[in-house]
């Protein structure tokens, strides 16, 4: 059974015939996807080989070998078919930013299911900058943990430096976890802004960034 985050990707995945599961680690979610019939057939990448090992082991498990190819590779640098889904799901925001931005030529117009635990706005930031726009953020809270899966498909859109930082589809977000997650999110700025009104070097500009975050928050959970 999978947990809350890849249950909730596993229902924003898009059924195609071929998808890609970067950073496959225990391909839990591939074989999810493969057993219900939302892709037909799967190609699950790792940079490292015991990852790509855990992979095997559960694909072979599942009676899966058939429909899955397992490579080794960095990024998205090992897809060289088209993909109709990529997910990059359960690593940093700036590794998630840089494969994106480096691969973005093996993605061939791809759509996207992305997450990362950190740095968001560099995930909005390099998604926009290859071309790509989100369609919907889902916020999920798993392992006393919230987390946010993005989708995206081509087509350019710009972003504020507000909307890089707190999103542009998640106010449409029709999960229940919306609302504590804004919440969440509020706190965590609020005892940020703490921190830095008691540095003995303050940094007015971050300080009004956190501000600007901490009343957007605010003036959404006020209409709610």
């Amino acid at each position: 059974m999978l947990d809350e985050r890849l249950g909730t990707a596993l229902l924003l995945y898009e059924p195609c015939a071929l998808a890609a599961d970067i950073g496959t680690d225990h391909a839990h979610l591939p074989s999810a996807l493969l057993r219900q019939g939302i892709c037909e057939r799967m190609i699950l990448t790792d940079l490292s080989p015991g990852a790509l090992s855990n992979a095997r082991k559960e694909v072979e498990r599942r009676h899966l070998t058939d429909r899955v190819e397992l490579r080794l590779g960095d990024g998205l640098m090992p897809l060289t078919e088209k993909c109709g889904m990529v997910s990059i799901l359960g690593m940093g925001g700036r590794t998630v930013a840089k494969i994106l931005t480096e691969g973005r030529s093996r993605l061939r117009g791809a759509s996207l299911l992305l997450s990362s635990h950190t740095d968001l706005d560099l995930v909005r930031g390099a998604v926009m900058e290859i071309g790509y726009h989100l369609i919907s953020e889902t916020p999920c809270f798993d392992a006393g943990r919230y987390y946010l899966l993005m989708k995206a498909v081509p087509g350019r859109e710009s972003l504020s430096a507000l909307q890089l930082r707190t999103g542009v589809r998640l106010e449409q977000s029709d999960s229940p976890r919306l609302i504590p997650w804004m919440a969440h999110r509020r706190g965590v700025l609020e005892a940020k802004l703490r921190g830095l009104e008691r540095a003995e070097r303050p940094n007015p500009a971050e300080q009004e960034r956190v501000r600007e975050e901490i009343a957007y928050y605010s003036a959404f959970l006020r209409t709610r």
